[in-house]
């Protein structure tokens, strides 16, 4: 006698394995594209927070300058840029913004005439980051 299954067994393993990868996939996607957006909207947040500071701290003009296409952020002041952070490293992942530069004035306040609002996204999961201006970061 031999030891072996049969093409029946075989395919009933198979159809039972992959009818459970395709229960767990989705989750495991939508719980990996919380976590790049949570990551990126908490690089957002910083830098727009150094910014605030850089503007304060050298008592000039500081532009949070938000580049959509790339998606990045780059802080200058007085000419120098200051910091630049790439936000999303997936080629899936959004960014969109109300404005496309924020300024902070030498006291911490953002100049303009409302609330900046910036968006990044990925495929299943979302997160807005504001500037107020008042010039907190919420």
């Amino acid at each position: 006698m031999r030891n072996a299954h049969t093409l029946w067994e075989l395919l009933a393993s198979l159809t039972i394995l992959g009818t459970i990868v395709a229960v767990v996939m989705p989750p495991i996607a939508h719980a990996r594209d919380r976590v790049t957006v949570r990551a990126a909207a908490t690089t957002l947040r910083a830098t727009l927070s150094s910014a605030r500071d850089a503007a304060m701290t050298r008592g000039a003009v500081a532009l949070a300058i938000v580049d959509a296409t790339i998606p990045a952020i780059t802080v200058v002041v007085n000419r120098d840029t200051v910091l630049r952070h790439f936000l999303v490293g997936d080629f899936r992942s959004r960014l969109s913004a109300s404005r496309d530069t924020i300024r902070f004035g030498p006291t911490g306040r953002a100049f303009g005439a409302s609330n900046s609002t910036l968006i990044l996204r990925t495929r299943s999961a979302a997160e807005t980051v504001t500037v107020s201006r008042v010039g907190r970061v919420r």
